[in-house]
């Protein structure tokens, strides 16, 4: 090769470097006019440069929605699907994802851009909860307008024989129905009826929905939520397992699908069964740890935060799913007395330090 072919091969990619450098920067400043919804089931990979061989920075959830700028850095066919390589935010991190398995969901006009920036930094009244549709989703935990930075977790109760007091009727209440292959959450108006014929100097109430019944469980929000994800049916599972969450017990649970996703955990008990006494286990050591994939594998303790575990000291598990609609699972657990029953919500928050957070205790007496 002469010198001057040396020199024309490098002064070509020199200038590459710089065509995807001014690239890269200009990447940086776009405007995020378009809401994407990642439908692959193992979730995608956000990553520093526009390859495949670039380091991963974050993972997106299967169902999770992303922000993206409209212009491309790059085609790729992968696994015989033709994408594009787009500059994305998901919560807080930067960079880009190819497109091949996600789907536009919302597209922003220049004037719904800064709508857009209105709801990331400034809270959102209820008139104007049509603008969190499309987006709901991508907003952090800790934010004021995130509707799940306070969740009130009721249960169908009769009779309820507990202080009614406590019961926040100002909030937003959704009840959660099995319907088929989905749970559905609809808006409900909370129902709280004095029961009649109630013992002597103890109030029984009836607290239910106030048109319909046999939900599974109710949430009351502070913010509304008008786009609710459907959820997948987790019943059938659960029927298949033991619920009782005994030391060697480990469970895979999942938002959206089995298998290996960015948003499914693993649920796990340990300790020492040392004996069983009146159908018992006598357990030392128990922990109830959470496993889950952020950058990298991780585990969280849950055992400080659940304060009702049951007669017996182990918890059930009651349902799971995607409540806080952020791709990752949420779990309901339950822990049974002679006296009551207790329910714990422990929703995800992948972007805080206390990765599973304790939300909301919902009791239960026996009023008899």
């Amino acid at each position: 090769m002469t010198f001057k072919s040396v020199l024309l091969k490098k002064t070509f990619l020199l200038t590459l470097y710089i065509v995807f450098n001014i690239s890269i920067a200009q990447s940086q400043s776009c405007n995020f006019t378009e809401v994407l919804q990642i439908e692959a089931q193992s979730g995608m990979r956000i990553r520093e440069q526009p390859d495949l061989n670039s380091k991963p920075i974050a993972g997106v959830p299967y169902k999770a929605v992303i922000e993206a700028c409209q212009e491309t850095f790059g085609s790729a066919r992968i696994e015989g699907i033709d994408g594009h390589w787009r500059f994305v935010r998901f919560k807080n991190k930067s960079g880009y994802m190819w497109d091949g398995y996600a789907v536009v969901v919302s597209s922003q006009s220049t004037k719904s851009i800064s709508v857009v920036s209105q709801i990331q930094h400034s809270p959102q009244t209820a008139t104007a909860d049509d603008l969190l549709e499309e987006i709901v989703s991508t907003k952090p935990p800790g934010k004021a307008d995130w509707p799940f930075s306070e969740v009130r977790l009721i249960t169908e109760s009769y009779p309820y024989c507990r202080d009614i007091t406590t019961i926040d009727r100002s909030l937003f209440y959704y009840s959660v129905y099995l319907e088929d292959d989905y749970y559905v959450i609809r808006p409900a108006e909370l129902s709280i009826e004095l029961k009649k014929n109630s013992p002597k100097n103890v109030l029984h109430f009836n607290i239910k929905p106030a048109e319909g019944d046999g939900s599974l469980f109710i949430i009351g929000l502070k913010v509304p939520v008008k786009n609710w994800k459907k959820i997948r049916n987790n019943d059938f599972l659960l029927t298949q397992l033991n619920r009782t969450l005994t030391p060697g017990i480990r469970l895979d649970l999942y938002p959206y699908e089995p298998g290996d996703s960015y948003g499914n955990i693993k649920l796990i008990a340990s300790g020492t069964v040392k004996s069983y006494q009146s159908d018992c286990p006598v357990v030392e050591n128990y922990s109830l740890m959470v496993e889950m994939m952020l950058d990298k594998k991780e585990f969280f303790d849950l055992t400080d935060q659940l304060i009702h575990r049951g007669k017996c000291g182990v918890p059930d598990i009651f349902w799971f799913g995607d409540l806080n609609q952020d791709g990752y699972t949420d779990l309901i657990l339950v822990g049974e007395y002679p006296e009551y029953t207790a329910f714990t919500l422990f929703m995800s928050q992948p972007e805080s330090a206390l990765k599973y957070k304790k939300m909301s205790e919902w009791i239960v007496e026996d009023c008899d």
